[in-house]
């Protein structure tokens, strides 16, 4: 029993995994018009997410998520996320914060954050002079 404790102690000295953090795929859409966030958020309802924007930036937090464990557990190793999450993401152009549009379905956030109107390439028609 020793040497398989000691086993496990070895496993347990070794570097941790940084620390937890929300994670994205980000990108623009085929027009160009707004950037999309797609968070995975497994486990989480929509009251546990908190969105703020800033001209140029999208804070997203997640709720606590504390677990009591279980009585007679002793964990070898704890990596799933027990505490509130938050992550600032800053965006190369300004955003319009009026329209930003976010969804939660099958545990992936998806967060529609269209750009500012002044940062949004426009065509000019040239018409006709009378």
């Amino acid at each position: 029993m020793a040497r398989e404790w000691s086993r496990w102690a070895g496993v347990m000295l070794r570097p941790a995994l940084p620390p937890p953090r929300l994670t994205a795929d980000i990108y623009e859409t085929a027009g160009g018009e707004a950037f999309v966030l797609e968070i995975p958020v497994p486990g989480l309802e929509r009251g546990e997410i908190i969105i703020e924007a800033t001209s140029d930036s999208l804070t997203v937090a997640t709720g606590p998520q504390a677990t009591e464990p279980e009585p007679g557990r002793r964990y070898v190793q704890r990596e799933l996320p027990v505490r509130p999450l938050s992550r600032i993401f800053e965006f190369p152009e300004d955003i319009d914060t009026d329209n930003i549009r976010a969804t939660l379905e099958h545990g992936i956030l998806r967060i529609n954050v269209p750009k500012a109107a002044a940062g949004r390439r426009k065509v000019i028609a040239v018409g006709r002079s009378a």
